[in-house]
């Protein structure tokens, strides 16, 4: 996300966070490559304490338009199936604690089912059955990869992917819209980056796999007087893995703000790409990222910057989580989750070149009581205007 073109020319030159399109982006081809993004002595800080909020509410819709992988923990697993050839059918029973196989084999006639349960680590059952129907939102098997890292928009439009696990970036090429002026994105299960413009509000969706092959997915801007949001895909809940979009609303004057009900919470259908506004936020610019266990988390506000769980019917604040010592300060900024972790994008010195990118360990991985926030890079090899993980990636550390 960046601040208009507007907000440019009421603010000073030091403030403006667009361009005209030209490529800022430093030492690097226009090939793939691989950037390993490495730093003598990061810098680790704490994240402040937690509070939470609550604001107006409203009504999501449903929908059905993409789901990630499952990665809940499991103590015990038992499997039954049955088949119905001719005169034959076939139960095995496996559980986790215990290597015995039994198989037994008798005599039955014709259907195939399989029933799936599954116990968490929290105790809860969950079954599934099927009957050979294929699994809805499924995860695609792509040249690209959807589970192996975060694609990152670069401000004269190219499409860059960042590696958490190396701290590297590779570019995947300029992508072929025909419009330069990118302000934020989101990716879906399917392997489509929906990039939107600065300004227009318009949206595109590109294939991760060919970024020149960018299409009109057919969304119509302005709708509700909305042109420009932070945004990502969220998958409806751990169960149901199909995805939408949720945005917060951007107006275009000025910096970015913090301030009650500043901003609204939006969303899209999946089906007719209408926009609704579910209810009020504290920001007036910020991004989301979703999860593919259901949550959507916003990033904005300042002094200091704040990572917020939002409720998704209504947009209020569930849990307030103050980001001591990193600073958004009107730049480029963009932020998404990955295996149970946070990695931000920011551009606090408003150099107009490089990304600051810094790793929130906001599941206490390291089992040091506190939430650390760490400084991987100062000098990341674009300046980043959006981030998209698809609910694809894992919700667990890896």
């Amino acid at each position: 996300m960046r601040t208009s073109p507007l907000s440019a020319i009421a603010l000073s030159c030091l403030l403006a966070c667009g361009d005209d399109g030209a490529s800022q982006t430093v030492g690097v081809s226009m090939s793939a490559s691989d950037t390993n993004m490495t730093d003598p002595s990061p810098t680790s800080t704490s994240a402040g304490p937690t509070s939470a909020t609550s604001e107006d509410t409203g009504t999501a819709g449903e929908s059905e338009s993409g789901t990630p992988t499952t990665t809940t923990p499991t103590t015990s697993t038992s499997t039954s199936t049955s088949t119905t050839e001719p005169e034959t059918s076939t139960s095995t029973s496996t559980g986790t604690t215990d290597p015995i196989d039994t198989t037994t084999t008798t005599t039955d006639t014709t259907t195939t089912s399989t029933s799936t349960t599954t116990t968490s680590e929290t105790g809860e059952t969950t079954t599934d059955s099927t009957t050979g129907e294929p699994e809805p939102c499924a995860c695609p098997d792509i040249e690209v990869p959807l589970d192996d890292g975060i694609f990152v928009l670069s401000d004269d439009a190219e499409l860059w992917k960042y590696f958490p696990e190396t701290n590297s970036f590779t570019m995947l090429g300029a992508i072929g819209c025909g419009m330069t002026n990118t302000f934020s994105m989101a990716v879906d299960r399917l392997g489509y980056a929906w990039v939107q413009f600065n300004g227009t509000g318009e949206l595109r969706k590109v294939d991760v796999t060919n970024v020149a092959d960018c299409s009109d997915p057919g969304f119509v801007p302005g709708q509700n007087g909305v042109t420009n949001f932070g945004m990502a895909f969220v998958s409806n809940s751990d169960s149901d893995k199909c995805d939408r979009i949720y945005g917060n609303t951007y107006s275009g004057f000025g910096g970015y703000s913090e301030g009650p009900n500043a901003g609204d919470f939006i969303t899209i259908d999946p089906n007719d790409l209408a926009l609704s506004k579910l209810g009020k936020t504290n920001f007036d610019g910020a991004e989301l990222t979703g999860t593919g266990d259901g949550r959507a988390f916003i990033f904005g506000g300042q002094f200091p910057s704040k990572l917020v769980e939002a409720d998704k019917d209504t947009g209020a604040a569930l849990d307030v989580l103050p980001l001591n010592g990193l600073e958004i300060n009107n730049g480029a900024f963009a932020f998404a989750f990955f295996a149970g972790d946070f990695y931000f994008f920011t551009d606090s010195d408003n150099d107009l070149f490089n990304s600051e990118v810094t790793h929130l360990d906001y599941d206490d991985s390291d089992m040091n009581g506190v939430q650390d926030l760490t400084v991987l890079t100062e000098n990341a090899p674009l300046l980043v205007v959006g981030a998209g993980v698809s609910t694809c990636a894992p919700v667990l550390p890896m």
